[in-house]
């Protein structure tokens, strides 16, 4: 086994180092075989399990993902980025398929960005809840909000357009009594381009209080600003800042970022 650390959706195109900071960071275990067992330990950051089998269409590789507490996660943008940055160039494919949780995404790279297809997500038009004056204070409040999947799927709150999403306070635990949903917060930018958007993600009710790099939500956003942008180049406000770039078509969603390897340890388990 090997491990790399990676980091996801690096926010510069160019001068990347392993000093390079932004992004989301993710520990990938390359693995000969399926494991028995989840990670043996905690970690600070995500860390996902990948193994090649081979299929008539060619190699597969299978993905699991967890949180720093080891919890299993559903769908991990960062992490099958990640995932893929790695088996891409392992394999000396040109596309790959990805995976997980009998989900498959196709991989691939493209102009030194890393690229991932997901099925389309839907989102569905709603009233913006009462309670967002008490968990985002700040003024101004949201203009319009949404809904994608169950209870405990996502809420999307849009913001005037050039708005600093950088001024909102994360909600903290308190969100939990309001809502399951994860929070995407989200603004259009047209002062920095066509197609900018901006984004935090919160979800402190599954031990995220704010994440760095979501490729989950912005697969939920290219729907959601659909009606406005077929593309989105997107920036996510949080500390360490990331760059997830989209492209939407009638039946799936293309999600990219650049990727740079920060270490690499080999093991003998």
């Amino acid at each position: 086994m090997a491990e790399h650390t990676i980091r996801a959706f690096v926010p510069a195109a160019d001068g990347f180092s392993t000093e390079s900071v932004g992004g989301n960071v993710c520990l990938v275990q390359t693995l000969d075989r399926a494991p028995a067992t989840r990670p043996a330990n905690a970690s600070r950051h995500t860390v996902c399990q990948s193994w090649a089998e081979e299929a008539t269409e060619g190699p597969v590789v299978f993905v699991r993902c967890f949180t720093p507490q080891v919890h299993p996660i559903e769908c991990c943008g960062h992490g099958l980025l990640a995932v893929a940055h790695i088996w891409l160039r392992r394999l000396h494919r040109d596309l790959l398929i990805l995976s997980m949780h009998q989900s498959t995404v196709h991989c691939w790279r493209s102009d030194g960005l890393t690229w991932l297809r997901f099925r389309r997500e839907s989102v569905v038009a709603a009233t913006v809840p009462a309670w967002t004056a008490a968990v985002f204070p700040q003024q101004p409040q949201p203009v319009a909000a949404a809904t994608c999947g169950g209870e405990r799927g996502y809420l999307v709150l849009q913001w005037p357009d050039d708005y600093d999403l950088g001024d909102l306070f994360p909600p903290g635990r308190g969100l939990a009594q309001w809502s399951q949903r994860a929070v995407i917060c989200t603004a259009a930018q047209p002062a920095s381009g066509n197609a900018a958007i901006t984004l935090r993600y919160f979800a402190p009710q599954y031990g995220v209080p704010e994440d760095a790099a979501t490729g989950s939500a912005v697969r939920v956003l290219a729907d959601y600003w659909s009606h406005r942008f077929n593309t989105l180049s997107a920036v996510q406000c949080s500390p360490e800042g990331g760059l997830l770039m989209t492209r939407l078509a009638p039946d799936h969603v293309e999600v990219g970022g650049y990727c740079i390897p920060t270490g690499e340890v080999a093991n003998d388990a």
